[in-house]
């Protein structure tokens, strides 16, 4: 048994008096941890009720930040459901390091991202020419856990 507190009631937890003391019953979801080299902005919480809460009212949403550079990569939002759970649990979310967007153009030519999104780790680039031009250097590229690409970026030169 624990006393009913301000995180208590924020978290919309059922107490009932029994004296000075209360009872909670879980109604809500876990703290979930967030992606590596990330962390999780809790809206409306302070820092003392970050510490304390262990579990979170349904329909609260939290949301996953990266640290530095790095981009998110999944659900950036998830939400507390009904049954316990938190919304797309099936979908990793990751932070990863972005690859240089130059990268993602070429001058008479076409460039072709796979998997479509932002240019992260895995991320590989598919590189041709328009009628007239030669491809010089590789036709793919893949971004590395570094960011950074495989190769150098290729160019397009005239036919004649």
């Amino acid at each position: 048994m624990r006393h009913c507190s301000e995180t208590a009631k924020f978290t919309h937890h059922l107490c009932s008096q029994m004296g000075e003391r209360v009872r909670l019953q879980r109604r809500g979801c876990a703290i979930i941890r967030p992606p590596r080299d990330g962390g999780i902005r809790y809206r409306g919480l302070t820092q003392e009720q970050i510490r304390s809460v262990q579990v979170l009212p349904v329909d609260y949403e939290i949301e996953y930040i990266c640290r530095g550079s790095r981009v998110i990569v999944g659900p950036k939002v998830r939400k507390c459901l009904p049954d316990g759970t938190w919304t797309d649990l099936n979908q990793r979310s990751k932070c990863l390091l972005p690859c240089p967007r130059v990268w993602t153009s070429l001058e008479n030519g076409r460039v072709t991202v796979h998997p479509p999104g932002p240019s992260v780790e895995g991320t590989i680039l598919h590189y041709s020419c328009l009628e007239g031009f030669i491809l010089v250097g590789r036709n793919s590229t893949q971004c590395t856990k570094l960011g950074k690409w495989d190769s150098p970026k290729p160019v397009c030169h005239c036919e004649y």
